[in-house]
């Protein structure tokens, strides 16, 4: 008897080019006869095979991302399989070992040693934040609070499930930050698909993309954007998940991937949500009807229910002759939000005002496929949506106050905007999205890729007289990229370049002329270039550098140029945003700890924002000019087995240098610091977990989440009379105003069980958030929910 170990040691490396195809590098290590030339290992899948050479290594070129199972050959004997996902293989050591007794062979256990794809990601030439949910998604939490503790990044919303929110990603805000789906930008979903909507286990992952954009993100962000990423799975696969907390909260969810047959699937997304939101709001102005006082008290929010359906259905077709994957999908949502104030106070309060939103069927196709010995790979995406926006103010002579009771007044409404016919705006948007991405690797040091994005909007509104039509807006980006390694793959390089083009044509009167009796149809282009440059340095395994330039645009958005015809007005004159940015960044990695800082600086002119012209109404106007620089540090630490550590602050200093703006256009706010911007705040996070504790079949495991946000001013002040002291983090204002956002301290701690049923599982989790009850501000001052509670029950097949 005599015994062969031949562990095998799979390594996927961290070059990926494109989307579409990776290496598999491997080594076999024998601890008795040398007959390295003599074992063959094959991917049957594929119809590949390659040989172990004299050093026992042997590698895949070329191969498309997905699951496949390798075997080794040894004297006609076959061995394995090995199972391994392209770029989602588990991180982790599994032995590997053949028993040889006589003829006869054994196979006792495998090894496979990779990175997940959000490593990949995270460690790759362009700088991104990757947020795996795939460990977060039993925890009673949502994907605002995941995403509002990654470094250099803060979320303001107008509270409560389902509130829209204003998300800042390295100094940049508002529209300046993209979101996508699946690499696709999201405006074709509407705002069905927002980080306080989506529950936590209906994605796969979160990336987060700071300064240069992957290739294949084909969108015109100034420095960021964040993407969506879906589930995806090669077997039958699924979770149901139910959600109560405060405030009559209800959140459910349902996924699922079916495999019919190696080659079909059929699949859901589908989540509802509900709120009342009626927590407690301080500092609420109250006129007391008998003496005509005004008070401020604290009282519950009454008319801020939210109430939303989403489902997304696909049918997949993988690894057919004539396609590697093509994809039908469906997609049907309605919200409804009840609307309690004003976008940017709470002044005065609203009691049957609301909005919806709905699309009856959104559809969309994808295609797939790898020519040329999957060298060139080919992805096409299409969709056509319809969304129908609506807004009622009916209520006649009738207000409300703050206790939720009714007052007789004159007022023909209760938002006391006459544009609305009867109380009712109704805008339709169509949208037509065509994304073509095309990459080509020339070899193992050298890819070319391709990305087409052309959008075409059709909007429609029953308050747009100039417009009865509607108006038409077409907008493309095109960019081509280089990838290549240099210094023996010590040096990655990421060079772009873009072309953007805006086509708009309709009707709006200028905001110096509203009474002008003729109003011409308006036909105006936009168009420019950008450039980005990236590299990464591999100094050694454990450090690297990373630097990136990019001289960037980005065109108006739709809502920037149509307005709502309500609380905003149009404004077809809208000229791109230009920024150019730069980035510095240093990791270091090892087994227990991952440490990085980032430098970063912008320097951005023509920004829009949306600006104030009566009581009730604002436009979009290109009105700033701003530049300034920020510092990011993060920490993740792993002291021992199942303790984990995780800390990061933010500064930045972002300042007005110029502006078309009355208001700001002197000497005395020159260099002032951005109004209505945190710009310092931390983040801690805690979690232990007791792996089968008292041997119960189960996992718990404890977390804690710390967040500060220091003070900062609703408006802007002159920089002479900003607080003293290091970075302005010290000292008071030297003028008087309670235009401040004063400091905050948010923490929340849970729990979270779970335990296999089978091959199925189930979990429990519990959360308390804002313990301290402390008084959280977000957008424009508003009150966020003071402590309430979120507990979950999800099972997963």
């Amino acid at each position: 008897m005599r015994y062969l170990m031949i562990p095998i040691f799979l390594l996927i490396t961290s070059l990926s080019f494109g989307e579409g195809t990776g290496t598999i590098n491997g080594r076999i290590i024998h601890l008795a006869d040398s007959f390295f030339e003599d074992v063959e290992i094959l991917i049957p899948s594929l119809n590949q095979s390659t040989y172990a050479d004299e050093k026992g290594n042997f590698s895949f070129k070329n191969i498309p991302f997905g699951h496949y199972q390798l075997y080794a050959s040894y004297f006609s004997e076959s061995f394995g399989p090995i199972e391994v996902d392209l770029f989602q293989s588990n991180s982790k050591i599994i032995e590997f070992s053949i028993k040889l007794e006589g003829n006869h062979y054994t196979l006792n256990d495998f090894v496979v040693e990779g990175k997940t794809e959000s490593e990949l990601l995270k460690n790759s030439g362009i700088k991104a934040e990757i947020i795996s949910l795939k460990n977060m998604a039993e925890r009673s939490t949502s994907l605002e609070e995941l995403v509002n503790r990654v470094p250099g990044i803060k979320i303001r919303n107008t509270g409560g499930l389902g509130a829209a929110d204003n998300i800042m990603v390295g100094g940049f805000s508002g529209n300046a930050v993209k979101y996508l789906y699946d690499n696709i930008p999201i405006d074709y979903l509407g705002s069905n698909y927002t980080l306080s909507k989506i529950p936590v286990n209906n994605l796969e992952r979160i990336e987060i993309y700071k300064g240069v954009l992957p290739t294949k993100i084909g969108t015109d962000a100034l420095g960021s954007a964040i993407n969506l990423m879906p589930a995806n799975s090669n077997n039958t696969s699924g979770s149901f998940s139910y959600e109560q907390g405060s405030f009559a909260t209800h959140i459910g969810s349902v996924n699922a991937n079916i495999k019919l047959n190696k080659h079909l699937f059929i699949g859901t997304s589908t989540f509802y949500n509900y709120s009342k939101n009626n927590y407690f709001v301080d500092h609420l102005p109250f006129r007391n009807p008998d003496n005509g006082q005004v008070n401020y008290i604290k009282e519950r929010l009454f008319h801020n229910g939210f109430k939303q359906y989403s489902t997304e259905f696909y049918l997949q077709g993988r690894n057919l002759k004539w396609a590697d994957r093509i994809e039908f999908k469906g997609n049907v949502y309605n919200l409804e939000k009840e609307i309690q104030n004003d976008p940017f106070s709470r002044a005065r309060p609203f009691g049957g005002v609301m909005r919806k939103e709905y699309a009856h069927f959104i559809p969309s196709f994808k295609y797939k496929k790898y020519l040329l010995n999957n060298k060139l790979n080919l992805n096409q995406f299409l969709v056509f949506s319809t969304i129908h926006f609506e807004m009622f103010d009916t209520l006649r002579n009738t207000i409300y106050d703050w206790k939720g009771e009714k007052q007789h007044t004159g007022s023909s409404s209760e938002m006391g905007n006459m544009n609305l016919k009867n109380g009712y705006l109704s805008n339709t948007l169509q949208q037509t999205s065509s994304r073509t991405n095309m990459s080509y690797l020339i070899n193992n040091r050298f890819q070319v890729e391709a990305n087409i994005v052309l959008n075409q909007y059709f909007r429609k509104s029953n308050t747009d007289l100039l417009n009865p039509l509607g108006t038409f807006y077409t907008k493309s980006i095109s960019n081509l990229s280089f990838n290549a390694l240099f210094l023996d793959k010590k040096l990655e390089s990421n060079s772009q370049i873009k072309y953007l083009y805006g086509y708009l044509t309709g009707q709006s009167r200028p905001i110096d002329y509203p009474n002008q009796v003729s109003v011409p149809t308006k036909d105006i282009i936009n168009s420019g270039f950008s450039f980005a440059q990236a590299f990464k340095f591999n100094i050694n395994r454990e450090n690297y550098l990373r630097f990136s330039y990019e001289n960037t645009y980005r065109l108006p958005d739709q809502e920037e140029l149509f307005g709502d015809n309500n609380l905003v007005l149009p404004n077809y004159s809208l000229k791109p945003e230009q920024s150019n940015n730069f980035n510095l960044g240093y990791v270091y990695q090892s087994k227990k700890l991952r440490a990085e800082s980032n430098i970063y600086y912008r320097n951005t002119k023509e920004l829009i924002r949306l600006k104030d012209i009566n009581q009730y109404q604002a436009i979009y106007l290109n009105l700033d000019n701003v530049s300034g620089f920020g510092i990011e540090l993060d920490a993740h630490y792993e002291p021992i087995d199942n303790l984990s550590m995780a800390g990061n602050l933010t500064w930045n200093n972002y300042r007005l240098y110029a502006s078309n703006d009355p208001m700001l256009n002197n000497k005395h706010y020159e260099q002032a610091r951005i109004a209505n911007m945190p710009f310092y705040f931390t983040n801690l996070s805690l979690s232990y977990n007791f792996k089968d504790l008292l041997k119960m079949g189960g996992n718990i495991s404890l977390f804690t989440d710390y967040s500060y946000v220091h003070q900062y001013y609703l408006d802007y002040i002159e920089r002479q009379f900003e607080p003293d002291g290091f970075l302005g983090l010290w000292g008071q204002s030297k003028i008087n105003t309670n235009r401040i956002i004063p400091v905050q301290h948010l923490l929340s701690v849970g729990m979270n069980y779970s335990r296999p049923l089978g091959k199925n599982s189930i979990a429990f989790s519990m959360a308390v958030k804002n313990v301290l009850n402390y008084e959280i501000y977000n957008e424009f001052k508003m009150e966020s929910p003071g402590r309430n509670f979120r507990a979950k029950l999800m099972y997963t097949f």
